[in-house]
């Protein structure tokens, strides 16, 4: 190479060891271009090198590792279900464990792995050798290409406001997915696919899906889209297709489909947004369905304080109804975050006997300072039908929740949450959750207080 070349070769070694930036070495070339030394085409040779070079030197693998301990102890008179006369309120404390690392290699590959350790103190015989360490996520993410990318195996599907699909991690254990997902980033497009077929082991023959101790889908088919029209709106389209295998035939799938969208709006402290659905098909009894959900939301913030308010409306079946279902299900989102903290109305349609629900809201927050906060949230619930049982009409009314939240966080890796709810149900409400008589007389109450702790214990680039 000639010695002008060499020489200036030998600068940029010496600039970039210095960590000069980018900007530094094109106003050398700039420079000696000007002088004479170089000649223009010289000068873009060397830029292209420079950029080679910066390129290599960055780091292509980044490891973390992190670790959450979340005990959360519970005083319950009335969680889930409704008090008897001689009900006696269960204290006790709950406890999640769960190590994190991920891992991604210049942003072409992506992977992730946590196991976590869910129990009840107490629960375990501490002596006992079975273990309690079960897997969280598990899953890789090979890019395609800069937008595109496949994410396969066990992962979290949340999306939107949760309230299709959620994370669900109130619960201890949370909530996953055996899935694979196709992947678009875009500027202002987003589209996901995802996919699943479950089985309860590896059969020779036949797709028999028969889960012991609970209830899930035999196929999924999901698909997300939101389009960011600019920095004030956006509007997000679900589209799902979940399958459950027949009582008697086990290859016979009642397929449930679910479709429509949300659009939101913002504008400085203002945000307002709508979002409905419609569920068709069969459900998961095979029986016709044709049911709707509407969920309208306004929000304001004023300094440190923010005002939400608004509505969920479910659609639900009238007495004597039985050729479709009209009873709308929330698939895998997440009631507690919207039903009330005594998630006394999480379980759709049983919850409220199949007769729709109307559930307006309004959840007040105070950021007192920046660790500490405080929020109330009030639900009235109503049913969106009469309930009818043993030839009797029950009144729509079924009863009224306040929930408290107190949260401190005094560092990034600590949070403390204590939280308080009480309800007052109506005599509706007891018949349908099958409670002792008089029951509606009793005030159900939940008290807990959570401590979180996830630190980032090694996060790494090479």
């Amino acid at each position: 190479m000639h010695w002008k070349l060499t020489l200036c070769l030998l600068f940029f070694a010496f600039f970039w060891v210095t960590g000069l930036k980018a900007q530094t070495t094109d106003d050398l070339l700039k420079l000696l271009t000007g002088k004479g030394v170089l000649t223009a085409e010289e000068a873009d040779s060397l830029r292209a090198e420079a950029a080679i070079a910066r390129q290599n030197g960055l780091p292509q693998n980044h490891f973390t590792l992190s670790m959450e301990y979340r005990p959360r102890t519970e005083l319950r008179y009335g969680y889930q279900q409704l008090p008897a006369d001689t009900s006696v309120a269960a204290f006790l404390v709950g406890q999640r464990t769960r190590l994190s690392l991920a891992y991604d290699y210049s942003n072409r590959l992506s992977l992730a792995f946590s196991m976590q350790d869910l129990r009840i103190w107490g629960s375990q015989n501490p002596k006992s050798m079975s273990g309690t360490v079960q897997v969280f996520e598990a899953w890789v993410e090979p890019r395609i290409t800069p937008e595109w990318s496949v994410r396969v195996g066990r992962q979290k599907l949340s999306y939107d406001n949760q309230r299709l699909f959620a994370e669900n991690n109130w619960r201890i254990g949370g909530n996953v997915h055996d899935a694979a997902l196709l992947k678009y980033q875009g500027a202002k497009l987003v589209v996901h696919l995802a996919g699943a077929f479950n089985q309860s082991a590896d059969n020779a023959f036949g797709t028999d899906f028969a889960p012991s101790g609970f209830t899930n889908y035999k196929s999924l088919v999901m698909n997300y889209i939101k389009y960011s029209v600019n920095d004030r709106l956006s509007l997000t389209a679900i589209n799902v297709a979940d399958g459950w295998q027949d009582e008697t035939n086990v290859e016979k799938i009642h397929q449930r489909f679910t479709s429509g969208g949300r659009i939101e709006y913002l504008k400085g402290s203002f945000q307002a947004g709508a979002g409905a659905w419609y569920q068709y098909g069969h459900n998961t009894k095979g029986v016709d369905l044709a049911a709707w959900y509407v969920n309208p939301e306004v929000r304001y913030t004023l300094g440190d304080w923010q005002c939400r308010a608004g509505a969920e409306l479910f659609s639900g079946n009238k007495p004597g109804e039985t050729d479709t279902d009209k009873s709308f299900s929330p698939l895998y989102g997440s009631g507690h975050n919207f039903n009330g903290s005594l998630d006394l109305i999480t379980k759709f349609p049983g919850d409220v006997g199949g007769a729709g629900l109307v559930n307006p809201y309004l959840n007040i927050t105070w950021k007192v300072s920046k660790t500490f906060s405080v929020r109330t949230d009030v639900h009235g619930f109503w049913l969106q039908n009469d309930y009818v049982k043993n030839k009797v009409t029950y009144d729509r009314w079924i009863g009224v929740e306040n929930d408290w939240l107190v949260n401190y966080k005094p560092n990034s890796y600590t949070g403390l949450d204590l939280g308080i709810s009480y309800a007052s149900v109506s005599e509706t409400f007891e018949v349908i959750k099958e409670a002792q008589s008089g029951a509606h007389n009793r005030m159900p109450y939940f008290v807990y207080f959570a401590l979180t702790i996830k630190p980032a214990l090694l996060n790494s680039k090479w």
